[in-house]
């Protein structure tokens, strides 16, 4: 049976991406006009690219920006979009008619959404709970974390960067039809942990349900989270026809995912919490 893998451009997002970015200047040198760089002139900066900025600040030899990102956009492209804007609106003021280094090569960056990882932490771990699957006799729910590894940690490093990239992910099945019972969603997430050298991300937390799962993910700044999403359900979605063909069968699904996904991004504080942090260290220069 021929099954359709899925495409970026054939699915609907519903996201909150958020990103906290800090670079300096190039050897930390000071440049005072630096300090001039407002959120307002930072946004018109990026006008060109799909990208809003929530909150920024600058001094002479730093700037922090809290921005929203759409889901195919990977935080490596976006921390080269936001320096090299800078750059240019630096040499402009500058007056430099010659090639110069301005920015340091490297960054921070670190997701940001509504919750904080331990909200999320405890959300995923209820998820039987809260759908009222643990007071059958058989509950058909998976739950299980993946302490993260030195061999983790080394998969997300990137050159010049140090990233903290966390996202929530919802998956349901085609038109919510209960597919997964314990032993598929353990396969599932065999499949997923599987992947992750290739596809550059960490699997942390899987809770599934019968008829949709909740991953907590780490993400490598050259990954979007558009792309993550359609390389878990084109494996996932093989494997289940390859393994339990006879459990889609049975569950009446022509795909084994709805073409749409939930991607929260999250971090050890809110964003609301890192935007204060943006303002008030501003006001505190």
């Amino acid at each position: 049976m021929l099954i359709q893998p899925y495409q970026s451009d054939e699915l609907e997002f519903a996201w909150c991406y958020r990103v906290y970015l800090r670079c300096k200047t190039y050897r930390a040198r000071v440049q005072p006009v630096l300090a001039g760089l407002t959120c307002e002139a930072l946004q018109s900066c990026l006008a060109p690219y799909d990208v809003h900025i929530l909150e920024a600040s600058a001094d002479s030899t730093s700037v922090l920006a809290l921005a929203s990102l759409l889901p195919a956009e990977t935080v490596a492209a976006f921390a080269g979009k936001l320096k090299g804007r800078i750059s240019k609106w630096l040499r402009e003021r500058l007056a430099l008619d010659q090639p110069e280094n301005l920015l340091s090569k490297g960054y921070f960056a670190s997701t940001a959404g509504q919750s904080s990882a331990e909200t999320v932490e405890q959300y995923l771990e209820k998820q039987g709970e809260h759908h009222r699957y643990l007071s059958r006799r058989h509950p058909p729910v998976f739950v299980k974390t993946f302490p993260i590894t030195p061999a983790d940690e080394q998969r997300l490093s990137a050159v010049h960067a140090v990233t903290i990239l966390q996202l929530h992910v919802v998956l349901s099945t085609w038109r919510r039809k209960g597919v997964f019972a314990q032993s598929s969603a353990e396969a599932t997430t065999q499949c997923w942990r599987e992947l992750q050298e290739q596809t550059r991300f960490v699997l942390q937390k899987v809770s599934f349900v019968p008829d949709h799962v909740h991953l907590a993910v780490r993400l490598h700044p050259s990954v979007s989270p558009a792309e993550l999403v359609v390389a878990l359900m084109n494996a996932s979605q093989e494997m289940m026809w390859s393994d339990f063909d006879d459990v889609v069968i049975r569950a009446g699904v022509e795909r084994l995912w709805q073409p749409s996904a939930y991607i929260g991004s999250y971090g050890e504080l809110e964003s609301k919490k890192i935007g204060a942090y943006v303002r008030r260290w501003h006001r505190e220069l």
